[in-house]
């Protein structure tokens, strides 16, 4: 009765501590104005050359899948060597997931992802973010040599995100790079299998918090 107990709470502690998934998320607000900056230039993303990177987590375990998305469109906007604002847009109907060499697996990971589910893809085909403000990190230890607040556009639902970036303008290029930053997928309502529905078995239960990296090339 007691090595049963034992195991018992052994395998419930292992649970609770494979999980690979990040505790922190970046700052999220309700979405802000986006304020014209006179005498910007728009200098166009190289989609081509620019990427979002993902990753999502099984809560209670260390199951996780990692993937990417395209950028379909966009331009910054630099007022002499400085990046003022901007704003691009993401193809959700190009989700993929590159750990799963398994094709038929992968392709019902990647419908399901595009599903209602998920980030319902056929109502809302494309997400968004729009830069509305820019700040040197001043040394801060942010991960990036600027803060960037934009509002990004999930779900047709735009919250306000602050996240860290290294960012570079010269010759007229922009190169803005982050390092893996976590959101609350909640915020955008994107619910399915979360911590906040009640009576889902732990192994189902897949984390709120994602991982995403971004590069933008112009």
């Amino acid at each position: 009765m007691i090595k049963n107990a034992f195991l018992i709470f052994g395998a419930a502690a292992l649970l609770t501590a494979c999980s690979s998934a990040p505790d922190k998320t970046v700052e999220t607000k309700d979405a802000q104005e986006v304020n014209e900056v006179a005498e910007a230039v728009d200098v166009p993303a190289m989609v081509e050359a620019s990427t979002v990177k993902w990753v999502g987590f099984k809560t209670y375990s260390d199951g996780r899948h990692n993937g990417t998305i395209s950028i379909k469109s966009g331009a910054f906007k630099v007022q002499g060597e400085e990046l003022v604002g901007g704003s691009f847009v993401i193809d959700m109907n190009s989700i993929q997931c590159l750990d799963l060499d398994d094709e038929e697996y992968n392709g019902k990971l990647v419908g399901h992802l595009m599903s209602d589910d998920f980030f319902a893809v056929e109502e809302n085909p494309e997400a968004r973010f729009e830069i509305t403000s820019v700040t040197p990190a001043g040394g801060t230890e942010v991960g990036g040599s600027h803060v960037v607040e934009g509002n990004l556009t999930l779900r047709g639902i735009t919250k306000s995100i602050t996240i860290p970036a290294d960012i570079k303008v010269s010759n007229g290029k922009v190169r803005v790079k982050t390092p893996e930053f976590a959101i609350d997928r909640k915020q955008w309502n994107v619910m399915f299998g979360s911590t906040g529905i009640e009576g889902l078995a732990k192994d189902k239960l897949i984390d709120d918090n994602i991982l995403l990296e971004l590069e933008i090339n112009a």
